[in-house]
């Protein structure tokens, strides 16, 4: 078996990503944000933020939407181009670095799978002031967040893997309360002809005051912001995993 240094996030894992995470109910997301779209008004043109191998962009084309994906994964974007509409516009930028793209060319933004939570607290300003950037006035920005409950109290200082025949993984937490932030060594131990060679990614995830995300969101130019548990229409508790938050662009 051999080995390899520490690689950037998704490097490895874009190969196995979509069997990793077929348990994810993508389809009830979709139909969630296609939900908000229609109560919120006219959406025709959707940017995918941090689209991933582009389940989202899928679903959400599947409703009559033009939808461009952006990731900063080219393993990733690679899988989204083979599940996606022929012609998809799919760019591959390092958020928070500007997206390629005219200014209020967009109708609503999205941002799935707590793609939000990679981004350091100092960041999200930058971040939600280039989605705002990219959407018409009255424009939507759906995004999720895994909460403090869940980095602190389910990701924690935990570890546990799986074999799934043709790839195992290990996956190790280590969680930093001071900074917010949980950290993740993700071992991926691969078939190859010659045996099984392991992989070694590092991620991080920061957690967000409800505060923060708002200050955030009104520096931005957004003038609403709502936030619900999990996809769902009820309002999050104390042991939501998953916040699910919209912000309105001022007009």
């Amino acid at each position: 078996m051999s080995t390899a240094t520490p690689l950037a996030p998704y490097d490895a894992l874009s190969a196995v990503y979509d069997r990793w995470t077929e348990q994810n109910d993508y389809a009830r997301w979709a139909a969630h944000l296609a939900d908000r779209f229609r109560s919120h008004g006219r959406v025709n043109r959707v940017l995918d933020v941090c689209c991933g191998t582009g389940s989202i962009t899928a679903l959400l084309q599947q409703q009559g939407l033009e939808v461009v994906g952006v990731d900063g994964s080219p393993g990733m974007l690679e899988r989204a181009r083979a599940r996606t509409a022929a012609g998809t516009e799919l760019l591959q930028v390092r958020l928070p670095e500007p997206v390629p793209a005219l200014a209020a060319s967009f109708d609503a933004a999205v941002c799935c799978f707590d793609s939000v939570n990679y981004f350091p607290p100092d960041q999200l300003p930058d971040l939600f002031a280039g989605v705002a950037r990219l959407l018409r006035p009255g424009g939507l920005f759906v995004f999720d967040v895994n909460t403090r409950h869940k980095l602190e109290h389910v990701f924690g200082d935990s570890h546990y893997g799986d074999d799934l025949d043709d790839f195992a993984y290990v996956w190790r937490n280590r969680y930093h309360p001071r900074e917010r932030r949980c950290d993740f060594s993700i071992s991926l131990f691969t078939q190859t002809p010659a045996g099984f060679t392991r992989q070694t990614e590092r991620h991080s995830q920061w957690w967000f005051p409800a505060d923060e995300i708002r200050s955030a969101a009104r520096a931005a130019g957004f003038e609403q912001a709502t936030v619900t548990d999990d996809y769902q229409d009820r309002a999050p508790g104390p042991d939501t995993l998953r916040e699910t938050w919209a912000l309105v662009r001022g007009r």
